[in-house]
């Protein structure tokens, strides 16, 4: 009995708000229910927030329900849709919460791209209940970019004066490509050079300028070649350049700057942002394209 009235409390409480709806000059309704003070969200803001869509009494999504995903992103549009989701979105700040009423046909059109699906009936009303957990103004963003920049900007330079000292340290005569990858070659020979789309296998060890092994196709007693398609992405850029340049059974060592191999990303526990690398390589074989 219980459980029959708070049911009932609950479906005359949405009937209430439902009943109490505000209606944006572009025709959007919608029903605040927590609205804070501070500032709100404006076109080309980064939007985090918790949302539950019904239909009727049915729920076809929850957030709160994903515990993989449970809140979802937006970037708001500069050129929003009138009466539609990102609108609503514009009257809510951080902490507030809000009821939008959608046409589904103009919901799916506008943010799936898709027909409305089947279950859902033509002209149907979408019942959005919004939480925002918190966003980031396009100002904010611009200027974290711009900072973001510098900073890369500063890393890089530093990585460029890490390379120049290992290069000098060694005492050795690398070529410098206009790419910035340094390369040595220990072992010449007069052999063929690979092209973009033939198969090269090679022996390597690559180690981080402070000599740290990160990676070998030849420990352990393994003695398979690695094997990759020359130019087709499949590896860093400074090792589809350098193949392109050995020939074969030549040996080499190059240094790889973060440029051309893993970025401001990084890879792993090893490979951090802005790390240049090391590798020791042998043109084993190619096998060049049909």
């Amino acid at each position: 009995m219980t459980k029959f009235f708070i049911t009932l409390a609950t479906v005359g409480m949405l009937i209430l708000s439902c009943n109490k709806m505000q209606k944006t000059p572009n025709g959007l309704k919608y029903k605040i229910f927590t609205s804070n003070d501070g500032e709100k969200i404006t076109s080309g803001s980064l939007v985090f927030f918790k949302v539950v869509i019904k239909t009727g009494d049915s729920s076809i999504f929850d957030t709160h329900k994903n515990t993989e995903r449970p809140s979802m992103n937006m970037l708001v549009q500069e050129e929003i849709s009138p009466a539609n989701f990102e609108e609503g979105l514009t009257l809510l700040g951080k902490g507030d919460s809000a009821l939008f009423l959608i046409n589904a046909d103009s919901f799916y059109k506008v943010y799936a791209r898709t027909p409305t699906p089947s279950f859902i009936k033509k002209d149907k009303i979408l019942k959005f209940f919004v939480t925002i957990d918190s966003f980031i103004t396009k100002k904010t963003m611009a200027e974290r970019k711009a900072m973001l920049e510098l900073e890369n900007a500063e890393k890089q330079k530093t990585e460029e004066i890490t390379i120049e000292e290992y290069i000098n340290k060694s005492g050795k005569k690398f070529t410098k490509t206009s790419t910035g990858l340094y390369y040595l070659i220990t072992k010449a020979t007069q052999g063929a050079t690979a092209s973009i789309g033939d198969k090269v296998g090679t022996n390597y060890t690559g180690t981080l300028i402070g000599g740290k092994v990160f990676d070998s196709n030849t420990k352990d007693g393994k003695s398979e070649p690695f094997e990759f398609v020359l130019g087709m992405h499949k590896v860093i850029a400074g090792w589809d350049e350098m193949f392109g340049i050995l020939h074969l059974g030549e040996k080499a060592t190059i240094v790889v700057p973060s440029s051309l191999a893993y970025g401001p990303e990084g890879s792993g526990d090893d490979i951090g942002a802005f790390t240049p690398l090391i590798f020791d390589v042998e043109l084993l074989t190619i096998t060049k394209n049909k």
